[in-house]
């Protein structure tokens, strides 16, 4: 077996993936939002929920269910309601944020144990938020497919070194953002908190926005 063009594959699909989570989505906003309000543990677990789905979605890929989720992520019913959700949630976000900052300077004084019993939900989010956004479907239906397709040509050697790829790209992310969002909770003061929170509700309205437009012209 031909082993000389898997690296090179296995370096693209890093990089690929890197520069993917770089831009800002729903999840790193949410996961943003989490740090502020409940700590970096929180913010982890929705990040770790993130990954996990990437690891579940390409297993499903390298099985064969590739053409099932082109549906998912082709259908037309997806971008509205996505756009919708997210336009929801940033309200919420926005008008949410003084509270927000205020239970978290009133709870800092709480055991740590206290924050771990709630780290589920943060989870559950990093789960369904990536569900709700079409364009993580289309990534994986067009983008990722081609990656486990290109993979499949070394078996299950070239299916486990693609997949380390694409995880190495993410986590090449995740964790710097994490120790900066760390940081952040120790450096930056509660009116600054309050501003962040405002400025991620902002974001993920106009991205809500951004994709109900999209749809709209699109049928227009």
């Amino acid at each position: 077996m031909d082993l000389s063009s898997l690296p090179a594959i296995v370096a693209s699909a890093f990089f690929v993936s890197f520069a993917t989570v770089v831009i800002p989505s729903p999840s790193t906003l949410a996961a943003s939002r989490y740090a502020v309000t409940q700590g970096t543990r929180a913010a982890a677990a929705c990040l770790s929920a993130v990954v996990m789905l990437d690891i579940l979605v390409f297993l499903g890929l390298a099985l064969g269910l590739q053409p099932w989720l082109r549906s998912i992520g082709g259908s037309q019913y997806m971008p509205p309601i996505a756009g919708t959700l997210l336009v929801i949630a940033g309200t919420a976000m926005i008008i949410a944020a003084p509270k927000d900052v205020s239970r978290l300077v009133s709870q800092r004084g709480k055991k740590l144990a206290d924050r771990e019993q709630a780290l589920h939900g943060p989870f559950i989010s990093g789960l369904l938020i990536p569900l709700a956004n079409p364009g993580y479907w289309i990534w994986w239906t067009t983008v990722g497919t081609a990656f486990v397709h290109a993979s499949r040509h070394w078996g299950r050697l070239g299916l486990t070194a693609v997949l380390l790829g694409f995880l190495a790209g993410v986590l090449s992310w995740y964790l710097p953002l994490l120790y900066a969002l760390h940081r952040g909770r120790q450096i930056f003061s509660p009116k600054a908190q309050q501003r962040l929170l405002t400025i991620v509700g902002v974001a993920m309205v106009g991205f809500g926005l951004f994709l109900l437009w999209h749809t709209f012209t699109g049928i227009a």
